[in-house]
C-alpha cells in the first residue's frame, strides 16, 4: 500500500476530512516548491525581484482564498454558534490553542511592525527597497502563510514529489553551467566573466544556490530514510546525489557548513536503529559516488569548469575522495547485512548519547582553536587555514569587517534602536559610515551583515532577534518531541536545522528565504496534528 493510501486510511480513522483548506494549502506548497525556484523572466539581472513578486501574488491569493473560505463557513454556521456553554463544554477560544512558536512568531511580526514604525526610513522598512525586500510586507506575508499552513496542512507525498522534480531542475542546471553549459541561454545575456562565475542556476548567484541546496539535500536525505515506498525512495535518492553534485559545484562554503552541520546531527540521530542507519549511509555512499560521476563528466568537459575550492576538490578530483567512498560503502553493505539478519535492532540510548558529546567537543575545539588564533596567538603562520582559523577583517570573504563593524554600530546604537533596530532590512543605511572601508575588498555598498543573525540585531533589534530565535527553538524543540511518534516532522525540521547553519555566513532574501519559512510551518503544522492525536498522522516510515 502506498504512503498516500496509508496516510488516507489513517486521517479516516481520525476523522479528518480532506477539506478545500487543505487542498488550498497543498496546492499552494505545490506551486512554491515546483514554480517558484524555476521562475525567471530575464537571465540573472531580476530574479531576486521576479520571486519576491512571485511570492507575494501566491501568498496573498491564499491568505484571501482561506480567508474568504473561513468567513463563508462562519456565516454558514452563525445561527448554531454560542457563546454560552453548550452541553457543559466552554466554547473554544481561539488563541488557547497558541503554541509557544505561534507567539514567538507574532512577537516577530510585531516587532518588525514596531522597528518599521520607529525606522528613520519607514518605507524602506516596509518594502525592504534598501536591501534585499526582506522588509516588513515580506514578513507579514511569512506570518500570514505560516499561520495557515500549521492551521490547515494535510501530508499528501506529491507535494515532496514536486519538490524533487523541481530541484532536479535546478540541480541540474547548477551543474551544466558550472561547465558552460547554458542551456536556458542565460549567459549569452551577461556581459563579464565574474557574473557568469557568481551566478548559476534559476537561484542566483552561488551563496543562494548554495541556501536552496541546505533546504532541499536534507529533505530528500531524510525522506530517503524515512519513506516506505521504494520508488520514492530512489526518486529521493537520485535527488540527493544531483544535490551533493550541485553543491560541488555551487562552491560555497555556506553550503558546505549547513550539510556538513546537518549530516552529524542526522547521524546522531539515526544511529540508535540499525534500519535506519543503512538508509542514511546509502545515501552517503550515493552522495560521495555521485561526486566522482561528476569527476567523470568534467573528464568528458575536458576539466573547463567555473573551478571548486580545495575542499570540494577532495571529494571530486582527489584519490582520497575514492578512499571515503569505499568506505562509507563497506559501512553501507555491513548495516544492511545487521539489519538482514537481525531486524529492527535497536543500540542502546548510549551510542547517540556519546556521539552527540564527541561532536559538541569537536565544536568547541574548533571555535577553541579559532579563539587562540584570533585572540592569542595572532602571529603564527596558519598558511591556508588563515582565513578559517584566524578571526580578523578578512574572514569570510571579508565578513569579518562587516560582523566587526557591526558590533560597533549595535554598540553606538540608542537605547530604542538597540531594542528595535533601524528598521526591516535597512542594513544598508546603518552600515553607511564604513563603505569606504570596504573599497579595498573591492566592494563600495553593503545591504546585508551576510549573517542572517547580526542583520537582524542591526534591523530590528535585540527583540526581533531573540523573538526570531524563539521561533527557531520552539521548531526544532517541538519537532524533535514530534519525531518519536512522527518521523515526518524530523523530515521538515533537517531543512530548518540546516539552512539555520548556514545562515550564519548567508543572508536572508526573497529567493530562499520563503521556503525556509514554509519548512517551519511545516514542522509546527506537524507537531500540532501529532499533539491532537498523539498519533502518527503524517505517516511516512517507522520512527
Amino acid at each position: 500500500m502506498s504512503t498516500s493510501n496509508i496516510q488516507n486510511d489513517k486521517n479516516k480513522k481520525l476523522n479528518q476530512k480532506y477539506t478545500v483548506k487543505n487542498a488550498l494549502v497543498n496546492y499552494y506548497l505545490f506551486l512554491i516548491f515546483t514554480v517558484f525556484p524555476l521562475f525567471a523572466t530575464n537571465a540573472y539581472f531580476n530574479i531576486r525581484h521576479d520571486k519576491y513578486y512571485l511570492f507575494i501574488i501566491l501568498s496573498a491569493l491564499i491568505i484571501l482564498a482561506e480567508a474568504a473560505l473561513v468567513l463563508s463557513l462562519k456565516a454558514d454556521n452563525k445561527n448554531k454558534l454560542c457563546d454560552e456553554p453548550v452541553m457543559g463544554v466552554k466554547k473554544n477560544i481561539w488563541y488557547k490553542s497558541f503554541s509557544f512558536t505561534d507567539w514567538a512568531m507574532l512577537a516577530f511580526l510585531a516587532v518588525s511592525f514596531i522597528s518599521s514604525a520607529l525606522s528613520k526610513h519607514p518605507l524602506d522598512a516596509i518594502l525592504g527597497t534598501a536591501g534585499r525586500n526582506n522588509g516588513l510586507l515580506l514578513i507579514a506575508l511569512y506570518v500570514g502563510v505560516y499561520f495557515l499552513i500549521t492551521r490547515y496542512y494535510y501530508f499528501m507525498e506529491y507535494v515532496f514529489i514536486a519538490l524533487a522534480g523541481a530541484s532536479a531542475i535546478v540541480y541540474l542546471l547548477s551543474i551544466l553551467n558550472c561547465f558552460y553549459i547554458d542551456p536556458l541561454g542565460m549567459f549569452s545575456r551577461l556581459t563579464d566573466e565574474k557574473t557568469i562565475t557568481d551566478f548559476t542556476s534559476t537561484i542566483g548567484n552561488k551563496n543562494l544556490m548554495s541556501s536552496y541546496i541546505c533546504i532541499t539535500l536534507p529533505v530528500f536525505i531524510a525522506m530517503s530514510v524515512h519513506t516506505k515506498k521504494s520508488a520514492y525512495r530512489a526518486i529521493y535518492l537520485t535527488l540527493t546525489g544531483l544535490g551533493f553534485e550541485a553543491l560541488m559545484t555551487a562552491d560555497s562554503d555556506s553550503g558546505i557548513l549547513g550539510i556538513g552541520v546537518f549530516l552529524v546531527i542526522y547521524f546522531v540521530w539515526y544511529s540508535r536503529k540499525i534500519a535506519r542507519l543503512k538508509r542514511f549511509f546509502l545515501s552517503l555512499t550515493v552522495m560521495l559516488g555521485c561526486a566522482k560521476l561528476l569527476r567523470l563528466f568534467s573528464f568528458l568537459m575536458n576539466d573547463k569548469s567555473k573551478g571548486m575550492d580545495d575542499f570540494q576538490k577532495l571529494f571530486v578530483y582527489s584519490r582520497f575522495g575514492f578512499v571515503v567512498l569505499a568506505v562509507v560503502a563497506i559501512i553501507t553493505v555491513l548495516l544492511y547485512l545487521i539489519d538482514n539478519k537481525k531486524p529492527d535492532i535497536v543500540l542502546s540510548r548510549a551510542v547517540p548519547i556519546t556521539l552527540g558529546v564527541f561532536a559538541v567537543l569537536c565544536a568547541i575545539g574548533i571555535v577553541g582553536t579559532v579563539v587562540y588564533f584570533s585572540r592569542i596567538d595572532t602571529i603564527a603562520d596558519l598558511k591556508g587555514f588563515k582565513g578559517l582559523l584566524r578571526f580578523d577583517d578578512e574572514w569570510g570573504t571579508h565578513r569579518g569587517f562587516m560582523w566587526i563593524r557591526s558590533m560597533w554600530i549595535f554598540n553606538d546604537f540608542s537605547l530604542v534602536e538597540k531594542l528595535f533596530g533601524c528598521g526591516p532590512d535597512n542594513y544598508y543605511y546603518a552600515f553607511q559610515p564604513y563603505f569606504s572601508g570596504l573599497q579595498k575588498y573591492g566592494d563600495s555598498s553593503t545591504n546585508a551583515a551576510h549573517n542572517e543573525y547580526i542583520n537582524y540585531l542591526i534591523t530590528i533589534g535585540i527583540t526581533g532577534l531573540l523573538s526570531f530565535l524563539a521561533v527557531l527553538g520552539g521548531t526544532i524543540t517541538r519537532a524533535v518531541k514530534s519525531a518519536q511518534k512522527n518521523p515526518l516532522a524530523i523530515v521538515c525540521v533537517s531543512a530548518v536545522i540546516c539552512y539555520s547553519v548556514q545562515a550564519v555566513v548567508n543572508i536572508s532574501q526573497p529567493i530562499t528565504t520563503p521556503l525556509f519559512i514554509l519548512f517551519i510551518a511545516l514542522c509546527e503544522a506537524v507537531s500540532r496534528q501529532t499533539k491532537l492525536t498523539g498519533k502518527n498522522s503524517f505517516d511516512v516510515g517507522e520512527c
